[in-house]
């Protein structure tokens, strides 16, 4: 079971006039070296905490409580690398957020529009609230309706 785990299967095609050991060895070896970059390469979005600190281990933090999905968007728009942590036992959810980014800018700009959204989204009224709200309404119109027939008022 174990060795099934660990087998892979890589495919190379190779474009040669004449298919030696050499350019066999040299093909492996590229395919070699490209899987290895990519396996430690950070991405943009998303990633480890192995692969964010690979080689530069310096990765900033910032706390984000409630919806951690909108960040994330805002990430991978603005090519933020980051690795998100969930912190145990709170309620609401915590997350602390480890992020690189090649330029500031790019930081810059993803956290300022993460936080204009997420002040918005905290003004607003809620969706349950404004339903509750016209739930209520449609009651009233209801009862005052069937009190207007009672009472032999107008019809419509």
């Amino acid at each position: 079971m174990q060795e099934e785990l660990e087998q892979r299967t890589v495919s190379v095609s190779i474009q040669a006039a004449k298919l030696s050991g050499r350019v066999l060895r040299s093909a492996i070896a590229a395919v070699l070296r490209k899987m290895e970059q990519e396996r430690t390469t950070p991405k943009v979005g998303r990633n480890s905490m192995k692969r964010l600190t690979y080689k530069d281990p310096g990765a900033n933090t910032i706390e984000v409580s409630g919806r951690i999905r909108s960040f994330e968007r805002y990430a991978r728009k603005h090519q933020v690398r980051y690795h998100i942590e969930k912190e145990l036992g709170t309620d609401p959810p915590k997350w602390t957020v480890y992020f690189k980014a090649n330029q500031a800018d790019a930081l810059t700009a993803a956290f300022k529009e993460f936080t204009r959204k997420d002040l918005t989204r905290s003004t607003r009224p809620s969706l349950l609230s404004q339903l509750h709200k016209f739930k209520e309404l449609a009651q009233v119109l209801g009862r005052d309706r069937v009190k207007n027939k009672e009472h032999g008022g107008p019809e419509r």
